[in-house]
C-alpha cells in the first residue's frame, strides 16, 4: 500500500483535502485496502489461471492455481519470460501476439505450454491491456483446456476416421426419415447404384426399390416404426441406374430421441452374385439328386420288369400248362407290387400331403397290418410284438401304415440270414429321458419302437440314415424308405431317432402324438357286397394297355364296358354307352381328368366317378363325397370293384 501511495502524483486541490481532513484520507486508504484484499482472495481461489505480464512478455504476477498448474512456486514464474515456458508448437508467434495486444488492447486464443515435468499443457485465454501510471500490463485469465483439445482432436480424429470408412465403403448406407425421404447417402450409392448421393437426397428411399419388392420394404419401415428398439432386415431388389436389377441385403436400424423413432440407418450389401451362386449350387444340387434318382429308378424298375417278362413271354407259349401261367402270374404280381412301393416312396417324399389325423388304436391297425408284414418277411423272420390295446394316437392310417412297411422292410434287409425283428409300443413317462435322444414332454406321445438283430449300422453312416437316396444295399432300395418315415412322422408333429450296433442290431424309434379320444373302428376289408353284372363301366385313359386290361377284367367279371382314350373322346362315348360309372384317369392327352369328370357330372347327375392317378394322391383331387373316389395306380380289379360297390345307389343293385 505505501508503494501505491509512494505512485500517487501530487494535485494540489486533493493535497489540501487530504491534508485538511485526515480523517477521510484514512477512511479511503482503508476502503482500497480491503478492495484489495477481496480481490486478491478471488484470484487465488478460483480454479482458473490468472497471470500478469508485460509488454516483452516478463511475468509480473501469477496466481496460485497458474503456479500448480505449472509446476513451479510463485516467486519462480515472477520475473520468467513467457518465451521460457511455450512450446515450440504455440499457435501463434508470441511476437505476433505481444503486437496485437499493444495494438488493439485485447486477444484471446490458445497458448501451448510446457510444464515444468514436461507435459505440454493447451491454455485458452483472454488478456486485456491496463495502463496506469504511465506504464502498461497485459492482465491475463486463461483455463486449461488440455484434456479438452484432446478429446476433441481424438473426436475429429475418430470421424475422419469413420467417414473416410463410411466414403470408402462399398456397401450403400442411407438414412432415411420416418417417412422414408432419404437424409443422407453415402458417396457409395454411386458405386452400388450408379446414382450420385445429392441425386437421391430428398427422394423416397422406395423410389430405388423394384416394384415387386416395394411392399415389403414399406413393411419393414412399418414394423421399425412400431418397435423402436428392434433391427429389421430383409432381402430386396434395387433398381440400378443402367437400367438392371440387384438384389441387396438390407439391415434397418432405427435412430431414437427417447424412445421416438427419428430416422432409420439402412445399411444395404449387394447379394447379387452369392444369389446367383446359391441358384447355380442348388441347380447341381438338383441335377445331381435327379441324376441319382433316375439311376435308382432305372435300377429298380429294370429289376421290376425283369421280374415280369420272361414269364409274360412264358404265358404266351403254346405248350404253357394252366399251372404254368398261374405260377407266372403269381410272380408277375409280385414283381408289380415292388415296383408300385417303390413308385409310392418316390411320391410320398416328392409330393408329401398333409396328413388326415383322425384317433386311431395303435394295435387295431398293428393287427390289421401283421398278416402282410409276415408275407413280407417270410418265415426266416420271427416277429416278436408287444402293443398295449390302450394305446390311442392322432394319426393318419394310411401313412403310419407306411411307417410300418418301410421300418418293417429296412429290418428284413439287415437280416438277410433270418432273425427276429420285435415291435413295441408304450407311453413314456413324464420327463423321462432317452440315450439315442431328447424329446420334450415325452409322456404326450406313444412310443414305437421296431428292433432287429441284424447287422447294425456303422456309427459313420448313422446320422446320414433318413437322407433322401442315401443307402447302404448295394443292389436294391432306392434309399427314400428311411427318408418317407421321417417325413411322415415330422409331418404328424412327432419325432424319429435311430440307435444301432455293429453286429448286434438297429433299433428305431417313433414318437407320434397320443391321445385320449376314442378311436373308430377300422372297417374290415372285404369284396364287392352285391353282384356288380348290371352296370356299365366307362375307362378313360390315354394308355390303351390300361384302358384295356381294365375293361377286359371288367368284362370278365360280367360287367359292360366301353373304353376313351381322350376326354373328348370319352365325352362322346359317355353320351353313347351311357355308363353308370365312369373311371377316369386324371392326366390326359388334352385335359385334365377333372374337367373331363365334371363334364360328365353335368351330362349325367346320376353319374359315379373313380378318378384314378400314377403321381398324385386324392387329397390334391377335388373330389365330391358319395359320389366320386380315388384310386392310385397300379391298383387290382378287386379294389377297383369294392369302390365302385361303395359308390353305387341302392337303386342299381341287383
Amino acid at each position: 500500500m505505501k508503494k501505491l501511495l509512494s505512485q500517487i502524483r501530487p494535485v494540489p486541490n486533493q493535497i489540501r483535502l487530504v491534508t485538511d481532513d485526515p480523517t477521510k484520507e484514512s477512511e479511503a486508504i482503508k476502503r482500497l485496502d480491503e478492495s484489495e484484499r477481496r480481490y486478491r482472495e478471488l484470484s487465488e481461489s478460483t480454479h482458473d489461471l490468472v497471470c500478469s505480464h508485460d509488454l516483452q512478455g516478463r511475468i509480473t504476477d501469477v496466481n496460485v492455481a497458474a503456479a500448480r498448474s505449472l509446476g513451479y512456486t510463485r516467486e519462480e514464474l515472477c520475473g520468467m519470460n513467457l518465451r521460457d515456458v511455450l512450446t515450440d508448437a504455440a499457435p501463434e508467434p508470441f511476437d505476433t501476439y505481444l503486437a496485437t495486444v499493444a495494438r488493439e488492447g485485447a486477444a484471446e486464443g490458445l497458448m501451448s505450454i510446457n510444464a515444468r515435468n514436461g507435459d505440454q499443457l493447451l491454455w485458452e485465454y483472454q488478456n486485456t491491456l491496463q495502463s496506469a501510471n504511465g506504464g502498461s500490463t497485459v492482465r491475463g485469465l486463461a483455463r486449461d483446456v488440455t484434456e479438452r483439445e484432446r478429446a476433441l482432436s481424438e473426436l475429429r480424429k475418430n470421424e475422419r476416421h469413420f467417414r473416410s470408412i463410411i466414403e470408402n465403403v462399398c456397401d450403400l448406407i442411407t438414412i432415411v426419415d420416418v417417412a422414408g425421404t432419404i437424409e443422407y447417402a453415402a458417396p457409395s450409392v454411386d458405386r452400388a447404384l450408379g446414382y450420385s448421393p445429392d441425386r437421391v437426397l430428398g427422394g423416397q428411399f422406395v423410389d430405388l426399390v423394384d416394384s415387386a419388392d416395394a411392399g415389403a420394404v414399406a413393411k419393414l419401415f412399418a414394423s421399425q416404426l412400431a418397435a423402436p428398439d428392434t433391427v429389421g432386415s430383409l432381402d430386396a431388389r434395387l433398381l440400378h441406374r443402367d437400367g438392371t436389377v440387384r438384389w441387396f441385403s438390407i439391415i434397418a436400424t432405427n435412430r431414437l430421441t427417447g424412445d421416438v423413432v427419428t430416422s432409420m440407418i439402412l445399411n444395404a450389401r449387394d447379394i447379387t452374385e452369392r444369389r446367383q451362386l446359391v441358384a447355380q449350387l442348388a441347380q447341381a444340387g438338383r441335377v445331381d439328386s435327379l441324376g441319382r434318382l433316375a439311376a435308382t429308378l432305372a435300377h429298380e424298375f429294370n429289376n421290376v420288369l425283369m421280374g415280369i417278362l420272361p414269364f409274360a413271354e412264358l404265358m404266351q407259349r403254346p405248350a404253357v400248362t394252366r399251372a404254368g401261367v398261374a405260377k407266372a402270374a403269381g410272380y408277375i404280381v409280385n414283381s408289380i407290387a415292388r415296383g408300385k412301393r417303390v413308385a409310392l416312396d418316390i411320391l410320398r417324399f416328392t409330393r408329401p400331403c398333409q396328413p388326415a389325423l383322425l384317433p386311431l388304436q395303435l394295435r387295431g391297425l398293428w393287427e390289421e397290418l401283421l398278416p402282410g408284414i409276415q408275407a413280407v418277411t417270410a418265415n426266416a423272420v420271427a416277429i416278436d410284438w408287444d402293443v398295449p390295446a390302450a394305446l390311442n394316437i392322432l394319426a393318419d392310417t394310411g401313412q403310419v401304415s407306411q411307417i410300418f412297411a418301410n421300418l418293417v422292410s429296412n429290418a428284413r434287409d439287415a437280416m438277410p440270414g433270418g432273425g427276429e425283428l420285435r415291435v413295441t409300443a408304450r407311453t413314456p413317462l413324464p420327463h423321462e429321458t432317452f440315450s439315442f435322444g431328447f424329446l420334450p414332454s415325452p409322456e404326450d406321445f406313444v412310443q414305437i419302437s421296431v428292433a432287429d438283430r441284424g447287422c447294425g449300422i456303422d456309427p459313420a453312416i448313422l446320422p446320414n440314415v433318413f437322407d433322401p437316396l442315401f443307402t447302404t444295399k448295394e443292389n436294391s432300395g432306392t434309399g427314400l424308405g428311411l427318408a418317407v418315415v421321417h417325413q411322415i412322422v415330422t409331418n404328424h408333429g412327432g419325432s424319429v431317432f435311430v440307435e444301432s450296433q455293429l453286429g448286434v442290431g438297429t433299433t428305431f424309434h417313433v414318437f407320434l402324438p397320443a391321445t385320449r379320444a376314442e378311436a373308430a373302428a377300422q372297417p374290415a376289408a372285404a369284396g364287392p357286397a352285391t353282384d356288380l353284372s348290371s352296370l356299365r363301366v366307362l375307362i378313360i385313359d390315354d394308355e390303351e394297355a390300361v384302358s384295356e386290361g381294365l375293361s377286359e377284367v371288367l368284362r370278365d367279371d360280367g360287367l359292360r364296358t366301353a373304353t376313351a382314350a381322350t376326354g373328348a373322346a370319352g365325352e362322346a362315348e359317355a353320351r353313347r354307352f351311357r355308363p353308370h360309372v365312369a373311371v377316369v384317369d386324371e392326366r390326359l392327352a388334352d385335359c385334365s381328368g377333372t374337367d373331363v369328370a365334371n363334364r360328365l357330372l353335368r351330362l349325367d347327375p346320376a353319374l359315379r366317378i373313380v378318378m384314378m392317378s400314377g403321381h398324385a394322391d386324392g387329397r390334391r383331387i377335388p373330389l365330391s363325397e358319395g359320389r366320386t373316389a380315388f384310386l392310385q395306380k397300379p391298383f387290382d380289379v378287386t379294389e377297383l370293384l369294392e369302390v365302385i360297390d361303395a359308390l353305387i345307389p341302392e337303386e342299381l343293385r341287383r
